[in-house]
């Protein structure tokens, strides 16, 4: 091999290890998730026993109410606070702050709850629309049976070293639990973070009925078995940021950019791999060359 060829081999060699080092780095959200259990029916406030839906649903919040606890927990994350009155409220109280059980009231109480194909009977089924004021959401699906694709997780991967969690619909099997014949969504959960190839999350169902928790766990080892995402939803939370953008833009204040060094650093390692796949093929030429 000619000096010239050896050089840019290992230049290239050393620009893929970069890329990998960066693109192999952990992701974590900027704070913790609040992790909360939909099953928590025996302590102090317990939510589990409370009727979610209206207009007859049958269900609880300890039966079918992971999706609604999966978003307390994110809302919580961002500070979110409702308030019910006492007539709204499971436990005959006002309360406020945020967790399943709040958020369970206070959905009821403003018309968030519709009517699905699999009810047979009330409006069981969260209406995504009418979530608390200054909740956006980004809708996606991942389009495989064994595992994520490429384009979700880029998605994923990208909304979480943005600071915004992720609330997934998984399966865990042929069908749900049950005879519904269900396939997809049977659960919900929330992703918070991602090491190596392994995404961490929080499971809302414990068994155990006097823990107001959550699991915290990893996408493969689920309360239910190893998860596969089907669709799962970018969640942010805008209001807090837009009044402080009015406040500090009518101070004469310019208002602060979101941070961007994680993505920034990430689209360099991707530029740094393809500059080295460039080298390598350029060195292999080269060498080839008579």
């Amino acid at each position: 091999m000619s000096p010239g060829a050896r050089r840019l081999l290992v230049g290239g060699l050393a620009l893929v290890l970069f890329a990998a080092t960066v693109l192999g780095q952990g992701i974590e959200l900027p704070r913790d998730v609040p992790p909360f259990n939909q099953a928590y029916t025996d302590g102090p406030d317990a939510w589990g026993d409370c009727a979610l839906g209206t207009e007859g649903c049958p269900d609880q919040v300890c039966t079918t109410g992971c999706l609604t606890t999966a978003f307390a927990s994110v809302l919580a994350y961002y500070g979110v606070e409702l308030s019910v009155a006492p007539e709204e409220s499971c436990t005959g109280r006002a309360r406020s702050g945020m967790n399943p059980g709040i958020l369970n009231d206070w959905l009821r109480a403003n018309g968030a709850y519709g009517r699905c194909v699999q009810d047979p009977v009330g409006n069981c089924c969260l209406v995504w629309g009418r979530l608390p004021d200054g909740v956006e959401l980004t809708f996606h699906v991942n389009r495989s049976d064994v595992g994520l694709n490429p384009v979700a997780s880029v998605v994923i991967d990208h909304a979480l070293r943005q600071g915004r969690p992720i609330v997934a619909g998984v399966h865990w099997g042929a069908s749900c639990h049950g005879d519904t014949g269900q396939t997809e969504d049977c659960h919900w959960v929330v992703l918070t973070g991602k090491t190596a190839d392994t995404y961490s999350i929080i499971d809302p169902y414990n068994a155990d009925p006097a823990s107001p928790y959550g699991i915290r766990t990893t996408l493969d080892a689920g309360v239910h078995g190893a998860y596969v995402i089907d669709r799962f939803v970018v969640v942010e939370y805008s209001s807090t940021a837009s009044t402080a953008a009015q406040a500090s833009q009518s101070a004469g204040e310019a208002e602060p950019e979101r941070p961007s060094e994680p993505s920034a650093l990430v689209l360099l390692a991707a530029l740094a791999l393809v500059a080295a796949l460039v080298l390598l093929v350029t060195a292999t030429g080269n060498e080839a060359a008579p």
